[in-house]
C-alpha cells in the first residue's frame, strides 16, 4: 500500500484540501461516529474525557472490549480539541487501522503526518490511532517512535480492543493504560431512572426495594452496554442485529489470531455449562476437540485479552492466588452471557429467549453470581489476579464467593442469594480467617456487627461505602 498525505487526509477531513487551503469540513458535527452518539436517546458522557491531559506528552491506551465506545471517545476528544481547545485541526491525526497489516506500515503514515507538520509548526501535536490490536507487535513501532524522540511535544490516544502483556513485548514503552468497561447498575440505572437513583439511599433503600429489583431484571438482560440500552429504550428489546454483529466481530477476530473458531464455541459452551464453578483446563479439554489443556489456556487467555471473560483463581486468605488449581469463569457483562447462552442453545432470536430463561432457577442462579462478579470486576478495572480471587475448603466442600483484595485488606463475598442464609454460613468465615464479611442474600437486610447481610441490589449501589 501506498502511504502518502492523500491517503491520510481520508480519514482526516478537517485537514486543509491539499493543493488548496481549503477544509472539507470546519468541525465534527457530520462525522458519522459523533451523529451516532449526540443522535441516542441514552447517552453517558464518558468519565475517562476528563482523565485525558491532552497537553502533556503521554501515551495513552485505551483499552476496552467491542462496541463500548472507544471509537466515540477518540472522535470526542478530537472534537474537544477543535470546538473548546481552539487547536489547529491539521495539527490532529486519526487513523483506523483496519487496512493496516504490519506496525512498519503504521509507523510510515504516523512519521510522513511529523513531518508535514514539523515543517510548519513546532505546537502540539495530538495522534489518534483507533483498533491498534489489529497491528501485530504495534508498540514495537511505536516505542522506535518514542526512542527516535519523535513524540516530543505529542499527545498519542490509541484505541485496543485486545490486552495483551505488551510492556514486555513493547521493552521500554512506557504507557498510561485506561480501562473502558460496560455500565455497572449504578451507572445503567442513572440512565434509565436518574430520578429513582437520586432518591434512592441506604436509609430508604426498603421504600424503593421493588422498584430496584424491577430495574435489576432488564440489567440482567441488558447489561451495561449502551447500545443495548438504546435498542431496549427505543423498542422494549435488544436488536438481533446487536447481538449478531458482537459475535461476528469476535469470531473474525479470533480467525485473524489463526485459531479455531469451532472451538472457541465449544470452550465458551464448557463455561457456560460450569458458570460460578471450579473448572480445569483438563476438563474442558477433554470435552472438545483440544484434547491438550495447554490449548486451552491459550485460548482462554485470548478470551480474557478481548474483555470477554476473566479468570478467577483460587487463593488463601492472603490473596496468594495458585493457577495449579481450577479456576472460576465469569462473562465480564451480562450482554455477553445471554450473546453466548443463545448461540450456544441454537436460538434464532436472542431477547425472546433471553427473557424466557431468565428465571429458570439454574440459569438465574449463575446469572447472578456472574452479575457480582462482574460488578466486583468492573469496579477494580478487573486488574491482575491479586484483585479478585475466591477460597474453598476441598476436604470440607465449603468455599467463600469472591474474595475482594485492596492492598492489604481482603474481604470476602459469599454469595446466600437464592438459598437461606444459615448459622453455618456465618461459620465459614471464621473457619477461613476471617472476622468480617458481606453475605448477599434474596431480601435480607440485617447488620450483624462484622458481618453485613444485604440483598443484591443495595450491594450493586452500595458496597463500596462499607
Amino acid at each position: 500500500m501506498d502511504i502518502d498525505l492523500e491517503l491520510l487526509s481520508i480519514q482526516n477531513p478537517w485537514w486543509r484540501q491539499l493543493g488548496t487551503g481549503e477544509r472539507l469540513i470546519k468541525s465534527l458535527d457530520f462525522d458519522p461516529v459523533i451523529k451516532n452518539f449526540e443522535s441516542q436517546p441514552l447517552k453517558s458522557q464518558p468519565r475517562i474525557l476528563d482523565e485525558v491531559f491532552l497537553d502533556r506528552d503521554n501515551i495513552y491506551v485505551l483499552y476496552g472490549g467491542r462496541d463500548l465506545g472507544k471509537t466515540t471517545i477518540l472522535k470526542l476528544l478530537i472534537k474537544k480539541l477543535m470546538t473548546e481547545k481552539k487547536t489547529e485541526p491539521d495539527n490532529i491525526f486519526y487513523y483506523s487501522c483496519h487496512n493496516l497489516d504490519t506496525y512498519e506500515e503504521l509507523n510510515e503514515l504516523v512519521k510522513i503526518f511529523l513531518n508535514w507538520r514539523r515543517a510548519e509548526t513546532f505546537k502540539r501535536l495530538f495522534i489518534f490511532i483507533d483498533e491498534i490490536s489489529l497491528i501485530k507487535n504495534w508498540p514495537k513501532g511505536i516505542n522506535y517512535l518514542a526512542k527516535a524522540k519523535k513524540l516530543k511535544n505529542v499527545t498519542v490516544i490509541l484505541a485496543s480492543s485486545r490486552r495483551e502483556g505488551l510492556k514486555n513485548k513493547a521493552g521500554e514503552l512506557l504507557t498510561k493504560d485506561k480501562i473502558i468497561t460496560s455500565l455497572d447498575f449504578s451507572e445503567f440505572l442513572r440512565l434509565l431512572n436518574p430520578k429513582l437513583l437520586e432518591k434512592v439511599s441506604k436509609d430508604n433503600y426498603r421504600n424503593h426495594q421493588d422498584q430496584l429489583e424491577y430495574y435489576l431484571d432488564i440489567y440482567f438482560l441488558t447489561g451495561g452496554f449502551i447500545p443495548c440500552l438504546n435498542s431496549y429504550q427505543k423498542e422494549g428489546a435488544i436488536s438481533q442485529s446487536i447481538y449478531s454483529d458482537y459475535f461476528y466481530s469476535l469470531t473474525a477476530d479470533i480467525a485473524k489470531l489463526g485459531r479455531d473458531v469451532i472451538l472457541m464455541r465449544q470452550i465458551l459452551e464448557q463455561i457456560l455449562l460450569n458458570l460460578g464453578r471450579p473448572l480445569g483446563y483438563k476438563t474442558i479439554a477433554a470435552k472438545t476437540k483440544a484434547k491438550i489443556h495447554l490449548t486451552i489456556a491459550e485460548y482462554l487467555e485470548i478470551l480474557e485479552s478481548m474483555f470477554v471473560i476473566k479468570m478467577v483463581y483460587q487463593s488463601d486468605r492472603g490473596g496468594r492466588p495458585t493457577s495449579r488449581k481450577a479456576k472460576k469463569i465469569y462473562f465480564l457483562d451480562p450482554f455477553l452471557f445471554w450473546l453466548f447462552y443463545s448461540h450456544i442453545n441454537g436460538s434464532l432470536n436472542y431477547w425472546p429467549f433471553s427473557r424466557e430463561r431468565l428465571h429458570r432457577q439454574d440459569v438465574f442462579n449463575a446469572l447472578v453470581e456472574n452479575v457480582v462478579f462482574a460488578h466486583l470486576a468492573r469496579n477494580g478495572d478487573g486488574e491482575g489476579k491479586e484483585r479478585l480471587t475466591y477460597w474453598r475448603d476441598n476436604i470440607h466442600k465449603q468455599e467463600i464467593t469472591f474474595l475482594v483484595h485492596n492492598g492489604k485488606k481482603t474481604m470476602p463475598v459469599l454469595l446466600r442469594y437464592s438459598q437461606e442464609i444459615k448459622n453455618e454460613d456465618f461459620k465459614i468465615f471464621k473457619q477461613a480467617g476471617f472476622r468480617e464479611g458481606i453475605i448477599i442474600s434474596r431480601n435480607r437486610l440485617e447488620d450483624k456487627g462484622k458481618i453485613k447481610i444485604m440483598p443484591l441490589t443495595y450491594f450493586l449501589l452500595f458496597h463500596e461505602g462499607l
